[in-house]
């Protein structure tokens, strides 16, 4: 690819998980294409690791105001955020000039107005809407789009499932060509040679990652690690949580209080690598995933998976091959199936292999690149 095309991006991403990860991969991508990068950050996104790849890829940043407290957080949101939006952003887009304006967020809405700037423009959406429904905002949001989207105006989002809520609540349908779903990858190392389940521990791990925050349904995963210990008294079986998030404390005061053993809430961890070669089964019972990037973690190094069936997940898991699926307030259905590869590791390791073979078909970064490719030469190029 060219280096001749300039792009600004403009990334929302927290101190860790998925909008994170993938801002590491455009970083990435954007130097193994050519393209001139420059960024707009809030200051509380600049810390020390941000620093050193903006350092390491040569990237130049410009600071923004943050909409993270107090009022500025109405500002979030459609439509009054539009002319924060412009406000924020023009002075950045007339010194840089890009040829493109790329937006990856994980707040919908956030950053939309740019679409109004005349240059090519893709708009991430790490997850899909959960209203617009209010005071005909969904109509007008409709509105807006159905007149700004077009071949050099283009939305990305990471499942068919998230594809289909922008459909219900923003995006008109005559519109839908113009919404792109690519899947986020997992990185090559994820791929590990062999059959890696529990080799260096006699205990069976049931290992989930990710926020401990409501959606990801902590007290439901507690209730199924409670059941399943209850039941198999005989297996030495650990459940483990690595995350931070606001429910990180009372979930530690509730396993301590209740006395129970084998349940750890293990807080935010750098080595995630080591948990996936360690564990034996990975469960995410999520009231709502736009994809589960750690649930194609886990099946990229061979373990089945248990989840809910919200979301995305299902476009991962398939139900009864690479794992099981289960409604996320059924603890019955999670332990019976927790249970079922518990006692049977042929069935663990068939299931493992063929999430294997899944992640590499759909979920590796080249899947990924290729549809990158496709698409930013589709809008550049045009």
């Amino acid at each position: 690819m060219s280096d001749e095309y300039k792009l600004l991006l403009v990334p929302e991403f927290s101190s860790s998980g998925g909008t994170r990860n993938y801002f590491y991969y455009l970083l990435n991508f954007y130097s193994s294409q050519g393209y001139e990068v420059s960024i707009a950050l809030c200051r509380n996104q600049l810390d020390d690791e941000i620093k050193s790849l903006l350092e390491c890829y040569k990237c130049r940043f410009h600071i923004i105001p943050s909409r993270d407290k107090g009022f500025m957080r109405f500002l979030r949101y459609f439509p009054v955020n539009l002319l924060f939006d412009i406000i924020s952003i023009l002075p950045i887009y007339i010194k840089e000039n890009p040829d493109m304006i790329v937006v990856s967020n994980g707040t919908p809405g956030m950053f939309i107005g740019l679409i109004l700037f005349p240059v090519k423009f893709i708009y991430t959406f790490h997850t899909y809407p959960l209203w617009t429904k209010i005071i005909c905002l969904s109509s007008i949001q409709k509105t807006f789009l159905r007149i700004f989207l077009n071949r050099n105006k283009m939305l990305t989002t990471v499942s068919e499932y998230s594809k289909k809520q922008i459909l219900d609540l923003w995006v008109p349908a005559q519109k839908s060509d113009y919404i792109k779903v690519i899947y986020n990858s997992v990185s090559k190392k994820c791929f590990v040679e062999g059959h890696i389940q529990n080799e260096n521990t006699n205990i069976y791990r049931v290992l989930t990652l990710g926020h401990v925050i409501w959606y990801k349904n902590p007290k439901i995963w507690i209730g199924v690690a409670q059941e399943v210990i209850r039941q198999r008294p005989d297996i030495p079986i650990e459940f483990i949580w690595a995350g931070e998030g606001n429910l990180l404390e009372e979930c530690n005061y509730i396993v301590k209080q209740m006395g129970l053993e084998g349940i750890k809430f293990i807080g935010h961890q750098s080595n995630v690598e080591s948990l996936y070669k360690q564990s034996t089964i990975y469960f995410q019972p999520s009231l709502l995933e736009s994809h589960g990037i750690s649930v194609v973690e886990a099946m990229a190094h061979g373990l089945p998976c248990v989840t809910s069936d919200v979301g995305g997940l299902p476009e991962s898991v398939i139900n009864g091959e690479t794992g099981f699926i289960c409604p996320p307030d059924d603890i019955e259905c999670f332990v019976a199936q927790i249970i079922k590869l518990l006692d049977n590791e042929k069935f663990r390791y068939m299931m493992g292999q063929s999430g294997k073979s899944r992640a590499k078909a759909f979920f590796s970064s080249d899947v990924q690149n290729k549809k990158m490719i496709s698409l930013y030469s589709s809008l550049l190029q045009n």
